[in-house]
């Protein structure tokens, strides 16, 4: 297991900057995802550090050596592609023990680590196939069979999954975290799909517009987003505008209302804010005449979309904002559509990041 260390990396095309002073460390056997819309630098990122891109400055260490210099061929990386990029000639057995071949690998220990390699990928009684007898899914666990063939010191896993189904999508992500717990080996997955990057990752590095704008456990990015892009991108949340009155005790205004957020606490008096809400944290209850609950807003509920065991209400806030809300779908018989309604949350559950556009 060797450590990645990439230090403030940077990187134009044509004079437009598409990496920004990336400095990232994994730990030994860490499994990290880069995530991030197209275009935001993930995929030039995974290039520079397999050797296919050079930096423009910064460097890329793997364990103990530099490998910023080195050709791609010499780097001791395994890489697996969007595309599975298998020899269409070659069977599943020919395919894996290809690298082996390169690299002047014996004949009899290119069939022990190629049949080792197909039996940890679940693919041993397809060996003697050739890619078209195999389903997509299949290929790309060849492909990854290859890739670890080698004993890579670190893995690249550029979008492995997006040319899949969805139903295949989910066995096979799981498949290579387990793989990759298995075998120990220091990981790096590029994806844009969250579920993906929260679902089997130890850590997420979310990436815009060619910064690395946070980096931490998939609980930590996807409960306290520490930047809006991550806020917006990561879930599903409300935005709701308002502005700090008291930063001392953490009170913004909202709607006109004064409402109590703990994390609004050192963010400056009279400065505009977005409050962030997950829709599974809105409580909503009938407005029947009765006194207004404190620290609610009021609304009327505009949309209900049925998700199975929740059911996801839309609420047009008097002041003309939306709300989600995911309420237990058994209970929203009195929520229906055109319901006029109390919506509040508990005080930690808010967001609350400054408006960097005001």
């Amino acid at each position: 297991m060797s450590s990645l260390i990439i230090d403030k990396v940077a990187k134009q095309f044509a004079g437009r900057t598409v990496l920004n002073d990336i400095s990232l460390t994994l730990a030994p056997g860490e499994f990290l995802s880069l995530l991030g819309p197209s275009g935001c630098g993930k995929t030039t990122l995974l290039r520079i550090i397999a050797g296919f891109e050079r930096a423009d400055q910064g460097s890329v260490r793997l364990g103990d050596l530099d490998i910023g210099q080195l050709p791609a061929n010499r780097r001791n990386i395994g890489m697996v592609f969007q595309a599975y990029s298998l020899f269409p000639n070659m069977t599943a057995t020919e395919n894996v023990r290809f690298g082996l071949r390169v690299r002047k690998v014996n004949v009899t220990e290119q069939q022990r680590r190629a049949a080792e390699m197909l039996e940890l990928v679940g693919l041993a009684e397809h060996a003697g196939k050739y890619p078209h007898q195999l389903s997509g899914g299949q290929q790309q666990r060849v492909a990854l069979a290859r890739a670890l063939a080698i004993q890579p010191a670190l893995l690249l896993l550029d979008e492995p999954l997006s040319a899949l189904d969805a139903q295949v999508r989910v066995q096979l992500r799981e498949e290579i975290r387990r793989i990759q717990r298995e075998t120990g080996i220091t990981t790096v997955f590029v994806t844009h799909d969250q579920e993906e990057a929260l679902s089997i990752s130890d850590r997420v590095a979310v990436m815009y517009q060619g910064d690395l704008v946070q980096v931490g456990a998939p609980a930590e990015i996807y409960q306290d987003p520490a930047h809006d892009f991550v806020a917006r991108f990561i879930g599903v949340s409300s935005v709701l505008a308002g502005q700090v009155v008291d930063s001392e005790n953490g009170t913004i205004l909202v709607n006109r209302m004064r409402l109590p957020a703990s994390n609004a606490r050192g963010i400056g008096r009279d400065e505009n804010v977005q409050v962030y809400l997950r829709p599974e944290h809105v409580q909503l209850s009938v407005l029947n005449g009765t006194p207004q609950p404190e620290h609610t807003l009021v609304g009327t509920v505009q949309e209900r979309v049925f998700l199975g065991a929740t059911t996801r209400l839309t609420v047009q806030l008097d002041n003309g904002e939306r709300l989600l809300a995911d309420i237990p779908t058994g209970q929203i018989a009195e929520l229906d559509i055109g319901c006029r309604v109390h919506a509040g949350w508990d005080l930690d559950a808010a967001r609350v990041l400054v408006d960097r556009a005001s």
